[in-house]
């Protein structure tokens, strides 16, 4: 997961936070060709945040605002996605190259768009490699803090690199490093806040190089059972040091795979910590920033008892789910929050 505001899509996570079972993020498949999915959904969300305006041009947060002592005031929106990602599996069955979002990603709603290669080795295990580019217009306030007046939205764009090592050494341990440059069009934050210097608006600049480094393990438990944990550190190198935070988190995921039901179920924690303090007046603030985060999801899929497919895929399946995250910051304003549920099908070649 992602772990600051400036980016704080990151907490619709919940939509797609047991999309699939963690720790096959660079499977590959025993058949040659062509392989992929699509999966359509829709979905309600209530959310609370002051950061984010606009995802896939769906409005995520309430404008004007009239006090930046409070969290803004929940906004209730219907969402509609067609997340896909196509591939070709050589004749070796050992490289795979593709285009698009992967599975594993959509378990954490990171829906950046990628163009890489997946490469067994023998028996160090699986690597995969990837350039990021964000998939879906996101669009931020270019100034967060404007109060009784109409705020102005600037795109937030993302683009960067993964790596992924899976199946360590024949294990089931999995190993993610990340880095990523994120970019805010126009960065206005604090212009409109009376008695801040230069200096201090310099220090709420939220463009940012972000490195982050993750951890999971897949435990077998039988009859299509399984357990995994995850823990993520995230360095996020803001340009302005009172947004520049270092995040932790731990995730438990449970799962049962099985035919024709499957069912996923995560919870989280996790706390961030910030750099400097913010220089904004009314936050009052003695002490760096400190976020708190909570979150739950669930997941059920259920094949079509009709073998219903779609040009030649596997019977598609059905799929609802729902969840919360909550970040609980020590300044009001940053506070976030949302509950969701969605439904859809599920289509894989």
């Amino acid at each position: 997961m992602k772990h600051n505001a400036a980016i704080s899509i990151c907490f619709l996570v919940i939509l797609m936070m047991a999309a699939n079972p963690a720790g096959a993020v660079v499977f590959i498949p025993n058949q040659a060709g062509f392989s992929g999915f699509v999966r359509p959904g829709v979905g309600v969300m209530d959310i609370e945040t002051n950061m984010v305006a606009e995802f896939a041009g769906f409005k995520l947060s309430s404008d004007p605002i009239s006090s930046l002592t409070e969290s803004n005031d929940s906004e209730t929106t219907g969402i509609f996605l067609i997340p896909f990602n196509v591939a070709y599996t050589f004749n070796n069955l050992k490289t795979q190259v593709f285009l698009g979002t992967l599975l594993s990603d959509l378990a954490r709603f990171d829906l950046v768009q990628q163009l890489g290669v997946k490469q067994k080795i023998g028996g160090l295990g699986l690597l995969q490699v990837g350039l990021q580019r964000s998939g879906i217009v996101t669009e931020v306030w270019e100034d967060p803090y404007v109060v009784n007046t109409e705020r102005t939205a600037t795109d937030r764009d993302i683009t960067g690199a993964r790596l992924v090592w899976d199946k360590i050494l024949g294990s089931d341990l999995e190993l993610t490093l990340t880095a990523r440059s994120i970019e805010i069009d126009d960065e206005k934050s604090g212009e409109s806040v009376g008695g801040l210097t230069a200096a201090q608006r310099s220090l709420l600049e939220r463009d940012s190089d972000q490195k982050s480094i993750g951890a999971l393990y897949l435990f077998k438990l039988g009859g299509g059972h399984a357990l995994v944990p995850s823990v993520k550190f995230v360095a996020d190198d803001r340009d302005g040091d009172a947004r520049a935070n270092d995040a932790y988190s731990f995730k438990l995921t449970y799962s049962y795979l099985g035919d024709p039901l499957a069912v996923f179920v995560n919870g989280m924690i996790g706390k961030a910590e910030y750099d400097e303090v913010n220089p904004i007046p009314a936050f009052s603030m003695t002490q760096e920033q400190e976020d708190d985060i909570y979150g739950a999801g669930l997941t059920i899929l259920y094949t079509n008892p009709w073998g219903w497919s779609l040009w030649g895929s596997k019977p598609m399946r059905f799929y609802v789910e729902g969840g919360f995250l909550e970040r609980d910051a020590n300044i009001d304003f940053y506070d976030e929050k949302v509950v969701s549920t969605t439904a859809g099908v599920f289509f894989r070649w």
